[in-house]
């Protein structure tokens, strides 16, 4: 019995938290790798069973998990606990209708390298025990993945044509995460040197089926529809809109962030575009020397504002450590992304990836890597992955998020809300008042507005994939070759890209009702630490929460 299973059974809990820690604990061990990154490690030496006996035992699992939250009313419950059943119960229901509707393994050629990579990273990239300590999981791991790529050949039906492309792209990928980092951290372990490559003869098996059987089949749409994506946007994100109301919303933050942005421009320049300041900005700033230096002094700059104008609590014991992003990940992360730690690891410690400039690029590829760690977006990164933005608040939901279903809980339109929101806060108060950075803000704005657009029409066919690539040139100003893999990305992830800004504004709107529900007694910092100690939950389930004092 683990902890968290002994704990379930605590004689002072009540049936509902028992019920719900009972199912989150019984979904953990049928999703090893997702139990591995909450920092579970009891079944590291296993993968999830996606054969069609196991997926129909998950969609069985599903349906009685879903059954046992249906026997509790609310007269039943605390109003805490009201919130942890919605919760609880859209996102199994959630999961029920894609699992049985949208039949990813069945149609998504990604799910499969994905796991494979995640199999051995999630336990490679957190230092929860000596390496020499979780090199055997990974070598049970590794055991198993030729298997499990085979059933995915096997399940695999009819593809959207992109997700094919995506998907071969991601087996390259993974192929050279397991050569070029697994490999070498085995040393002369024969068992573990077999099994590696054994993983990458069947991933060579698997990019051939891919590229030879699976991409001559017909294509299928990627688009979900208007129908599911607004069951996603009301069941999911619990949130008031439909596709149509979220269409003009965004199209309504595009026109406003442009005029904001042109309004600014004006005053740092009149006889400038937005979009040409921004191209001379970011070639006149960049980083000299040691790059992670420059991005640890600017996150020094940035905890310190926090914790001295008391915008939020940082947590003690927290920590935050900025490394080269991993080799294997930099084709997907060009710039910086952030790795929390999860709920139950005993050590609060982030990773902060910055992904360093290829020495082996030409001159120019070189310059423009440079140029994407210009100093301006540099401070708005700091801010957005750091303080006090994704670390701090996820450090702070692992250690104060009251039960098991928040702690678990993983809303992207509250953790990107609050990224983006973080952004605007540290400028509004004070931390640079360069209307230059505000610049490089609302240009970052507007790429999110953009999404919003895009996610609705790309996925309710009312926009072809070449028109999202275009608006994200034109409008956004992206580059062409990150506009195509912002649009890939989308494809694969209905109502995610909408997430920061729709997630920033709830956030803003909630701050207003707070100020006015309190009245004189509304203090910033209180109200931070309130909301992130509710967990990664919907805007709508923490103002329920902080109405009721739950």
């Amino acid at each position: 019995m683990t902890a968290f299973e002994a704990n379930a059974t605590a004689s002072n809990m009540t049936d509902f938290a028992a019920a719900a820690e009972s199912i989150l604990l019984a979904r953990l061990k049928d999703d090893p790798i997702r139990a591995t990154w909450t920092g579970l490690h009891d079944y590291d030496a296993e993968l999830p069973d996606v054969t069609p006996e196991g997926l129909a035992r998950s969609q069985t699992a599903l349906q009685a998990h879903i059954a046992t939250l249906e026997t509790f009313t609310p007269g039943d419950l605390t109003p805490a606990e009201r919130v942890d059943h919605q919760l609880l119960k859209s996102e199994l229901d959630v999961e029920l209708r894609e699992l049985m509707e949208r039949r990813p393994y069945a149609h998504d050629p990604t799910v499969y390298p994905s796991l494979a990579a995640d199999a051995a990273y999630s336990i490679l990239a957190r230092e929860f025990a000596p390496l020499t300590a979780r090199v055997p999981s990974v070598v049970a791991r590794m055991a198993k993945i030729p298997a499990m790529l085979e059933t995915g050949m096997r399940n695999l039906e009819r593809s959207p044509k992109i997700w094919t492309e995506i998907a071969i792209d991601e087996t390259q990928g993974t192929i050279e995460f397991f050569g070029e980092t697994v490999r070498p951290l085995l040393g002369d372990d024969a068992r573990g040197l077999t099994a590696c490559t054994s993983v990458l003869d069947a991933l060579a098996r698997y990019e051939r089926f891919l590229k030879e059987t699976h991409a001559q089949r017909d294509g299928t749409p990627f688009a979900v529809g208007r129908a599911y994506f607004d069951y996603k946007l009301t069941h999911e994100h619990l949130l008031p809109y439909t596709s149509q109301s979220l269409l003009e919303f965004g199209e309504e933050a595009v026109r406003h962030t442009e005029l904001r942005l042109r309004e600014v421009a004006e005053v740092i320049d009149c006889d400038a575009t937005w979009s040409e300041l921004v191209e001379r900005l970011r070639a006149a700033s960049l980083p000299e020397g040691d790059l992670l230096g420059h991005y640890r002094r600017g996150l020094d700059k940035a905890r310190e504002f926090v914790v001295s104008r008391g915008l939020v609590t940082v947590p003690e014991g927290e920590v935050l450590e900025i490394v080269e992003t991993p080799s294997f990940q930099r084709p997907t992360i060009p710039y910086a992304a952030y790795m929390a730690p999860g709920p139950f690891d005993a050590r609060q410690q982030g990773l902060y990836y910055v992904t360093p400039i290829d020495s082996s690029a030409s001159a120019q590829a070189q310059r423009e890597q440079l140029v994407g760690h210009n100093l301006f977006g540099m401070l708005l990164t700091n801010v957005h992955e750091g303080y006090p933005g994704h670390h701090l608040q996820l450090v702070v939901a692992n250690e104060k998020a009251p039960s098991l279903v928040r702690r678990l809980h993983d809303s992207s339109v509250f953790c990107e809300g609050w990224a983006l929101y973080c952004e605007q806060l540290v400028l509004d108060e004070g931390l640079d008042p360069d209307p230059r950075t505000r610049l490089f803000q609302l240009k970052d704005q507007l790429w999110r507005a953009c999404r919003v657009v895009i996610d609705v029409k790309l996925q309710t066919g009312g926009m072809t994939f070449d028109e999202a690539v275009a608006m994200l040139v034109d409008v956004a100003k992206l580059e062409r070759v990150n506009a195509v893999g912002e649009v890939r990305r989308y494809t694969l992830s209905p109502t995610q890209p909408m997430s920061y800004l729709v997630g920033k504004e709830q956030i803003l709107d909630l701050r207003e009702r707070e100020k006015t529900r309190l009245g004189s007694s509304f203090d910033l910092r209180a109200f931070h630490d309130r909301l992130l100690s509710q967990g990664s939950l919907p805007v709508a389930a923490i103002e329920r929460s902080l109405a009721a004092g739950a």
